[in-house]
């Protein structure tokens, strides 16, 4: 066993935020109480001291890169893991745009299989809502789920229109899998530039002079 003593154990699920020692029997929580409750208990049990030091679940990182398979040379599954785990991660969902994109249960299964093999944290993929993330066709989304993904998106890019969204939401809503959407709409902003106005001039007087906002502009959304 091992007791790991006078840390700050934060724990939402339970609102706890105190000095606490924390019991551990293999991979499980055996006890949890003030400092020096578990002395007795925990007699000839390995023994690390938290002091300054936070103690709380591990953290699950919904939006990661892990790169793999087609962009190795920046990440791996491998070297994406090690670094989640060393941060306090015990679960990371990586983004579809990998090359090839992850939208079909094929390379679902081999990032997962991947993962099993080289992980050192639990690796829950998450999958691209249309084809290629193209915003023109439906991804292969329920073949995808029984595969092992955990929600969709098109990562960087807005799911392409309203209409292919909607029909993205309302297929997910049938599978109770969620949508992670970058919320923009391309067809607002393509080609267009700022207009003249109080955010715009504030934005102006903080970067210097800026050659792209023009007073007689179409109305634009801007995104800060």
């Amino acid at each position: 066993m091992l007791l790991i003593s006078n840390g700050r154990v934060l724990d939402p699920a339970s609102g706890t935020d105190a000095p606490r020692d924390i019991l551990l029997d293999g991979d499980r929580v055996a006890a949890i109480a003030p400092h020096g409750q578990l002395a007795e208990r925990a007699h000839g049990s390995e023994m690390f001291d938290a002091k300054n030091l936070i103690v709380a679940p591990g953290f699950i990182d919904l939006h990661c890169h892990l790169r793999e398979p087609g962009g190795e040379s920046s990440e791996t599954i491998e070297t994406g893991t090690r670094a989640a785990a060393r941060g306090g991660f015990t679960a990371v969902c990586p983004m579809p745009n990998t090359r090839p994109v992850n939208d079909n249960a094929s390379l679902t299964r081999s990032i997962i299989e991947r993962a099993a093999a080289v992980s050192t944290v639990r690796v829950w993929p998450i999958g691209a809502a249309s084809i290629g993330s193209k915003g023109e066709a439906l991804a292969e989304i329920a073949a995808m789920k029984q595969a092992g993904i955990v929600a969709v998106s098109d990562d960087g890019r807005p799911i392409a229109t309203a209409k292919l969204l909607r029909q993205v939401m309302e297929y997910c809503r049938a599978l109770d899998l969620p949508v992670i959407d970058h919320c923009e709409d391309s067809s607002l902003f393509a080609g267009a530039v700022m207009r003249e106005g109080k955010q715009s001039r504030a934005r102006r007087q903080s970067e210097g002079p800026a050659r792209h906002l023009r007073s007689n502009a179409a109305p634009f959304h801007a995104h800060r």
